[in-house]
């Protein structure tokens, strides 16, 4: 999967939204479920993943663009994931991630886990599901 020529065409400012949407998109199958890794991809790319036919459910979902705004709640929907992985900085000058993305994602009762608050974090399988391991300053068990 990605983003794909026709999202980059469609988005063409110079505010870095047209090279998120070519980001790389892995759909992998792993021993604590299905990820979906999605690089920076934005608002097109998400909707184009939507109009594509492969079924997006994921029980883990890297977050889009360090959980930037731009995240379509019906993507959300359709990944469904148990666990959100956020890979942000700490005190980034952009504010990500944003209380918007997070309220979305928590909403649905995922488990939504930032590097920026927990430090590195490792997906592992728990009896058929995936566990959030942290490690780092910031990281709580």
């Amino acid at each position: 999967m990605a983003g794909g020529a026709g999202a980059a065409a469609a988005d063409a400012g110079s505010d870095g939204t047209a090279v998120n949407n070519t980001s790389v998109v892995v759909l992998a199958t792993t021993e604590a479920g299905r990820v979906l890794l999605t690089g920076d991809i934005e608002l097109t790319a998400q909707a184009d993943l939507l109009a594509g036919r492969d079924d997006l459910r994921a029980e883990v979902l890297k977050v889009p663009h360090h959980g930037g705004r731009d995240l379509l709640p019906r993507f959300v929907a359709a990944v469904a994931p148990r666990v959100a992985l956020i890979s942000v900085g700490a005190d980034n000058r952009y504010g990500h991630p944003s209380p918007v993305t997070v309220r979305a994602l928590t909403s649905p009762g995922t488990l939504v886990a930032r590097t920026d608050a927990g430090g590195d974090l490792a997906v592992v399988p728990d009896g058929g599901a995936p566990a959030v391991v942290r490690r780092g300053p910031s990281a709580q068990r």
